[in-house]
């Protein structure tokens, strides 16, 4: 059985599934702890256990940034981060009144969120965190923002 749920802050089933997954498998080693505390999380359970999980919090008053996306190896290619992301993604624009999400993508994960709706940003330009290669991308939500998000983050 699927299940999740929304908290404020960092709690121990989304710092398990980012240790799995940033940690151990993909070898970062810093964290933010001050984003945590003040960031959403949405965390995805199959029969219990966490299995994904995104952060989530605010640039501006309408610009929500999404980060730390992270399903764990054996449940990759099933969806699941298609559903944290349309979860995330109705979160921030039906309850907290975000019109845009940006996020910075792993080059080898762009395609996916190219799926999902975003389109890269800053010229495409690459831009590494602790040694791996990422890029900006955004995603309108929201029609008549009068807010735009950065066009350089």
């Amino acid at each position: 059985m699927i299940d999740f749920k929304f908290v404020h802050g960092l709690d121990e089933d989304a710092k398990f599934v980012r240790q799995k997954v940033f940690v151990e498998e993909q070898g970062f080693q810093e964290e933010e702890p001050e984003i945590d505390k003040r960031a959403w999380h949405f965390v995805v359970y199959y029969a219990g256990r966490p299995i994904g999980v995104a952060r989530f919090y605010d640039e501006d008053p309408e610009t929500w940034h999404i980060g730390r996306v992270a399903v764990l190896k054996e449940y990759r290619h099933q969806k699941v981060g298609r559903y944290i992301m349309k979860f995330v993604e109705t979160k921030i624009e039906k309850e907290l009144g975000g019109r845009w999400a940006i996020l910075q993508a792993q080059i080898e994960k762009k395609d996916f969120y190219l799926r999902c709706g975003y389109h890269p940003i800053n010229d495409g330009e690459i831009i590494y965190d602790q040694g791996h290669p990422h890029i900006m991308m955004a995603k309108f939500l929201k029609k008549n923002s009068k807010y735009k998000p950065r066009t350089k983050y």
